[in-house]
C-alpha cells in the first residue's frame, strides 16, 4: 500500500511537472511567434531599404570623384557645367553625365567631340548606345598643340548642318571654349568679337592657352593668306589653372 501510494505520488508529481512545462510552452508560444514575426519584418524592412538605396542611386561617371548625391530632381541642361550654345549647330560644355547626353541627343546632337585625355571607354559606350558619333582628341591641359586643333577641324568638317548639332566638351569647357572660339574665327570666319564674348563668358585663358591660340591663328593665316587677329588678352594671374 505504501509502495502504491508512493508510486501514485511520483506519477502525480511527474504529471504535474509535465503539465507545468507544457503550460509554460503553451504560454510562451504566442510570444515566440510574435518575436519571430517581428524579427522577419525587421529583416524584410532592412532589405527593402537597401534595395531602395541601390535602385535610386544616380548614374556615376568614372571621371567624377565626388560622392553621388541622393537627389530625385530631374536632370536638365541647366545643370550641365558651363553649357553654351555657340551657334545653331554648335554646342559646348563641361563633362556631361549619361542623363545629360540623353537630353543632348533629344536636343538634336548627332556628334560629340571629347577633348579629355585618358580612358574614355565609358563615354564612348554611352554615346554609341544613343546612336551619336563620337570623337576623342586627348588635349593635354598644360601643353595644347596646333595639331590638336587641326584634328578638331577635321572632325568638324565631317559634320553637315542639316544633320543636327555638334557638342564639343571637356571637363569644365575651358578647352572647349578655346577650340570653339578658334574654329569660329578661322574656319567659319565669324566676327572675332562675337566669338570672344562666348569665350570670356566661360573663362579668360592663361598664358599657356593664349600662346596656343596665337599659334593656331598664325598657322591658319599662313596657310590661307588671311590676317585674323585675336583681341583676347591672357589672364596672367591664372598660370596654374
Amino acid at each position: 500500500m505504501a509502495f502504491h501510494l508512493s508510486l501514485n505520488f511520483e506519477q502525480t508529481e511527474e504529471s504535474c511537472i509535465m503539465k507545468n512545462v507544457t503550460s509554460r510552452v503553451v504560454n510562451l508560444t504566442p510570444l515566440l511567434i510574435l518575436f519571430l514575426c517581428s524579427l522577419a519584418l525587421t529583416k524584410a524592412s532592412s532589405a527593402a531599404s537597401y534595395v531602395n538605396v541601390f535602385v535610386n542611386l544616380p548614374a556615376y561617371s568614372a571621371q567624377d570623384t565626388s560622392s553621388p548625391a541622393m537627389d530625385n530632381t530631374p536632370t536638365t541642361l541647366d545643370s550641365l557645367t558651363n553649357f553654351q550654345t555657340n551657334s545653331n549647330t554648335m554646342l559646348s560644355s563641361g563633362l556631361p553625365s549619361p542623363a545629360h547626353l540623353l537630353l543632348l541627343k533629344q536636343e538634336g546632337v548627332v556628334r560629340v567631340i571629347d577633348l579629355i585625355p585618358g580612358n574614355r571607354s565609358e563615354e564612348i559606350s554611352i554615346v554609341n548606345e544613343l546612336g551619336m558619333q563620337y570623337h576623342n582628341i586627348p588635349v593635354a591641359w598644360t601643353n595644347p598643340q596646333v595639331s590638336d586643333f587641326l584634328n578638331y577641324s577635321a572632325y568638324m568638317s565631317l559634320h553637315r548642318p542639316e544633320e543636327g548639332k555638334v557638342l564639343t566638351h571637356c571637363k569644365l569647357n575651358w578647352r572647349g571654349a578655346v577650340f570653339t572660339y578658334l574654329y569660329r574665327i578661322t574656319v567659319l570666319s565669324e566676327d572675332e568679337k562675337t566669338a570672344k564674348q562666348d569665350l570670356l563668358a566661360i573663362w579668360q585663358p592663361n598664358s599657356t592657352w593664349f600662346a596656343f591660340m596665337n599659334k593656331v591663328i598664325e598657322h591658319h593665316n599662313a596657310a590661307n593668306q588671311t590676317r585674323i587677329v585675336t583681341t583676347v588678352e591672357p589672364n596672367l594671374d591664372a598660370q596654374n589653372q
